[in-house]
């Protein structure tokens, strides 16, 4: 359906297209209550109307875009989207300031200023688009020949080594999918796995976690579903706050009766309405969480039949079910993990009063079904990994996993942070959380499954591979396979009929690249001579952001390139900053924290010369591409085919016959150069979107399904109910897609399928061993059963660890952050982090104040999008400090008051504001105070601050490398 017929309709009729015609006698009682009924609410009754989704976090709320001679006069809430129901949060409202700002860059600039610092003028000069792309283009090539040889002819074959690459792209969650995918897909065949983006420091902690109990890293259920929650525990979230729109969905279910507990260093707007607040010490909520286990254990709270049918619980470690009751149980060793986490040692740890602590237990233990929100207050910690998974591991203990009410909810800050994850923008991942070969060896075993894949797979489980197969080439291999035909790439070996003895060839890139912390080191070490960085602000959202981020632009040669929309601090330091475009002024998909893939219409078209995403990789690609051939500087199957006189058999695209890369960039898919053809790509390249398979009933492209959108499932805005289930939990299923196919609700046995093959239960791999996997007998596999205990290829089990170590039992213990305030518990409880890298760190001697760092209502992340609105900067102007009146008094320091606050890494000065929202804890038997601030403020835009991150500390957490942003030592003084 073209789009002018779908928006230039009248009113009457763009409702009945959406379904709303039905709405009043469809949705549950509850919503119709609260004001999602049809009504004519708009503002603005003149113009053409354009849905979007909201640019901002990741809840997904539906926005009314309003045209008149091709500007957007107007931005409003969607009365018809079932999640926000016509409101919108303070940023949300300011869209409009955003669209329309003159402070947005127009024209491509490049640096005149060879001098880079914080106190440089880079000098700016406007320029065409055709000399940036030449510029980059000739540095690239430049850099290439330098290293290229090298790079790609090794001793057993021809293929990149991703880390090696000299060039790196720092992406963005604020792109839509399909430009999250085409940026992969450009840095996967320039050889290149140096590519990370925002998710690396908001949830990435969040996937080992998740994706080892259950078998996805993601929330299980949308904020939508809180409202089936009987008691709703928020503990690393400000949700009112951060998200208030989810925060409806809370007080949806508190209407209804449901407890809300509150659990933050701080009292906050979420905290004001709930039934129980408590205040506990940053960086010591596994504590929690194993307390509360152990509760419910000793109450026998459990829920039994959850654990027994859907759980390792009741098996032992060498894979029999024992029961849960018998000594060798997994269960069994949950009880003894968590038997030395009682009330007394959880207070001891946390600053949480034993008696309320207990009180917590008992409410969240016996009130169910129960949800838990976190965010980043819990992610960013170098112990976030146990934390989460212990959090899990409660749930499952509860039974509060796979039914309506019941959640992990992780909710994401950005608006497509999900999508961007699931487009795999990550230095270790390639499409649908698959890994690219990690070694030559694995393009052999690969050539000799596409040699005999039935008789491959046959050989392997007769010769008791089985779980080595389930885990490892049945999930990679196809997905090596799509590239193949749909990237047009070469991944094998030459000429295949003797892999183990022959040359190794393979287009994308071996092996893992650098995480985002180590990623800046290889910068300052020379390693990486080109970054992309596309709407990204590491100068002010990255730890210890003065040394990794400030110094290293400063001294280093790299040679920069930023996509923008405004200048930001990042972009104070790039050679060349492009004008980008917000969300109106393109088309695409964008996933939000709970799954659903919704889809934004382009509205009107971008001012000056800025350029859309989708064009400006297109084009990048092809000028680098063509620059780099022109330099003889071709891909590893290329420079075989060349110097061996051989013409590889390369595949052929089955939807296009598109052979190669170049006949295959951006897409071969119909429509040419646009959003809804490298979505079909999508279909047909990412694991999460193609089961169980693309045009099958009900994938992400699904022309049986919606065939008046072309088979773009994601297109879909109908509120009405798809079954009964659906009209009795709300869950929304017929509005736009959610993976995988469409199930709304993860793990929910309950939730009718949608399809005979759709994965409903979970989907995760356990092993007894720490054996390698190639070892019969050294794995076996669970299957449909959550992991209370995770072992095998997981990460999270190493029986050689000390006995403090969760490794060392595959279930998570507390552990200190690396700047521990009590030398007592930092030696019981001794640190879990990546001590391959040194950092900075601070003794409580010194630095006695705990530092912990918070978000905003009315500023959004690194604040580029949020400190240039005048709207949001009147409500929410300047930087400051929360501190206690009790430390406030012992400075003698007053609100309004300058202070400096100083750590390890650094000093900045602040106003102080002295509040009530924090109070003194009693950790370990003497008095702690924790000073708070937010981390959104930096040198450019309206309003302009100290930044926050330049003091904290850039330790990263084991398993996700997520920096522990969240918590720190500081000194706090009165600046006279």
């Amino acid at each position: 359906m073209a789009e002018e017929t779908l928006f230039e309709i009248d009113r009457r009729g763009f409702l009945k297209l959406g379904g709303a015609a039905a709405l009043a006698t469809t949705l549950p009682a509850v919503l119709i209550e609260a004001g999602a009924e049809p009504g004519d609410t708009r503002k603005i009754k003149e113009g053409r109307k354009v849905p979007t989704i909201c640019p901002y976090c990741a809840v997904g709320c539906g926005m009314l875009v309003t045209v008149v001679d091709g500007k957007v006069v107007d931005v409003e809430g969607d009365p018809q989207h079932p999640i926000n129901e016509g409101a919108l949060c303070s940023k949300g409202n300011a869209y409009l300031q955003l669209i329309n700002s003159e402070r947005r860059l127009k024209y491509p600039m490049k640096r005149t200023n060879p001098k880079k610092g914080v106190d440089q003028d880079p000098g700016w000069q406007r320029i065409t688009w055709d000399e940036a792309f030449s510029t980059i283009a000739k540095k690239v090539a430049d850099i290439f020949k330098s290293v290229y040889e090298k790079s790609v002819k090794h001793q057993d074959g021809y293929y990149w080594v991703g880390k090696d690459s000299p060039i790196a792209l720092w992406g963005s969650a604020y792109f839509n999918n399909e430009e999250c995918y085409l940026e992969k897909k450009l840095m996967s065949i320039l050889g290149s796995l140096n590519v990370e983006h925002q998710a690396r420091l908001c949830h990435a902690s969040t996937v080992p976690a998740l994706a080892n109990t259950f078998g996805f890293g993601a929330q299980t259920n949308h904020p939508v579903d809180l409202k089936n929650a009987k008691c709703i525990m928020i503990i690393g979230s400000n949700a009112a706050e951060q998200h208030p729109i989810v925060f409806r969905w809370v007080q949806r279910a508190r209407e209804a009766g449901a407890k809300l507990i509150s659990l933050d260093p701080r009292f906050t707007r979420s905290s004001s309405w709930a039934d129980i607040y408590l205040p506990f010490r940053p960086g010591s909520e596994t504590a929690i969480y194993l307390g509360m286990i152990r509760y419910a254990i000793e109450n026998n709270l459990v829920d039994k039949k959850f654990l027994e049918s859907r759980t390792n619980a009741p098996y032992s470690f060498d894979g029999l079910e024992v029961g849960l009751d018998d000594p060798r149980s997994v269960f069994s060793k949950l009880k003894q993990l968590v038997e030395p986490y009682t009330p007394e040692e959880v207070s001891r740890i946390t600053g949480i009063p034993k008696e309320k602590f207990e009180e917590i237990c008992r409410v969240y233990t016996t009130t169910r079904p129960g949800s838990i929100l976190y965010s980043m207050g819990t992610t960013q910690h170098t112990n976030a990994t146990y934390a989460i998974r212990a959090m899990a591991i409660l749930q499952l203990v509860l039974g509060n996993v796979g039914k309506p009410g019941a959640q992990i909810g992780a909710l994401r800050g950005i608006s497509n942070v999900q999508g961007s994850t699931d487009m795999n923008i990550l230095s270790h991942l390639i499409m649908g959380y698959r890994v690219p070969p990690r070694s030559p060896k694995d393009v052999r075993e690969y050539q000799k499954w596409k040699n005999d894949k039935a008789g491959y797979e046959k050989k392997l489980k007769d010769n008791g591979y089985w779980a080595y197969w389930r885990w490892g080439p049945a999930r990679m291999f196809p997905t090596w396979e799509w590239l193949e035909q749909y990237w047009g790439v070469y991944i094998g070996t030459y000429p295949g009929v003797d892999p183990d003895n022959e040359p190794v060839i393979s287009d994308i890139p071996i092996g893992v690249g650098y995480p985002t912390v180590q990623m800046y080191r290889a910068i300052k070490d020379g390693k990486i001579k080109v970054l992309f960085n596309f709407a990204g602000n590491n100068a002010v959202s990255l730890a210890n952001a003065a040394h990794n981020v400030h110094e290293t632009f400063t001294n280093s040669d790299l040679f920069m390139v930023c996509y923008e929309i405004f200048e930001t601090e990042t972009a104070h330091f790039a050679d060349l900053l492009l004008p980008g475009t917000v969300q109106v002024e393109r088309s695409g998909s964008v996933t939000n924290t709970g799954r659903w893939v919704q889809w934004r219409w382009k509205a009107v078209d971008p001012p000056g010369e800025c350029m859309d995403e989708l064009t400006f990789l297109t084009e990048l690609f092809r000028r680098i591409r063509t620059e780099l051939k022109k330099e003889g500087v071709l891909l590893p199957s290329e420079l075989f085919e060349k110097e061996m006189d051989v013409k590889l058999n390369r595949a052929k695209n089955p939807v296009s016959g598109a052979v190669g890369v170049d006949a295959n960039w951006p897409t071969s898919f119909e429509p040419t150069g646009t959003p809804e053809a490298v979505y079909k790509e999508i279909a047909h390249t990412n694991a999460l979107y193609r089961f169980p398979g693309p045009g099958k009933r009900f994938s992400a492209y699904d022309l049986e399904t919606a065939p008046e959108l072309d088979g773009i499932m994601a297109k879909r805005r109908d509120p009405t109910p798809a079954d009964e289930y659906d009209r009795q939990y709300g869950l929304f299923k017929n509005w736009g897609w959610s993976w995988m196919t469409n199930q709304r609700n993860l793990y929910d046995l309950n939730e009718p399928p949608e399809d005979k093959n759709r994965v409903r239960g979970f989907f995760v791999w356990w092993a007894h061993s720490p054996e390698p996997l190639d070892k019969p007998g050294g794995a076996w596999l669970g299957l449909d059963k959550a992991a209370i205990w995770a072992g095998g290829p997981t990460g999270l089990y190493d029986p050689s660890k000390p006995d403090w170590h969760p490794l060392k039992h595959g279930m998570p213990l507390h552990n200190e952050p690396v700047e521990s305030p009590v030398p007592e518990l930092a030696a019981k409880y001794p640190t879990v982090w990546d001590e391959r890298f040194p950092v900075k760190k601070g003794r409580p001697e010194e630095f006695p104040v705990v530092l912990t760092t918070f978000r905003v209502t009315e500023h959004m992340q690194a604040g580029a999008m949020t400190r240039n609105l005048p709207w949001l900067v009147e409500l929410h102007p300047e930087m400051f400090v929360e501190m206690d009146r009790e430390l406030a008094g012992e400075l003698n320091v007053k609100s309004g008051d300058s202070v400096r606050v100083t750590t390890a890494r650094g000093s900045i000065e602040v106003k102080a504001i002295v509040t009530d929202r924090l109070k003194p804890l009693n950790v370990n038997g003497r008095k702690l105070h924790v000073v708070a601030m937010p981390w959104h403020w930096g040198f450019k835009g309206l309003s302009t601050g100290p930044i926050a991150n330049n003091i904290t500390i850039d330790a990263v957490d084991l398993h996700g490398n997520i920096p522990e942003t969240k918590v720190c030592l500081c000194r706090v003084e009165k600046v006279s």
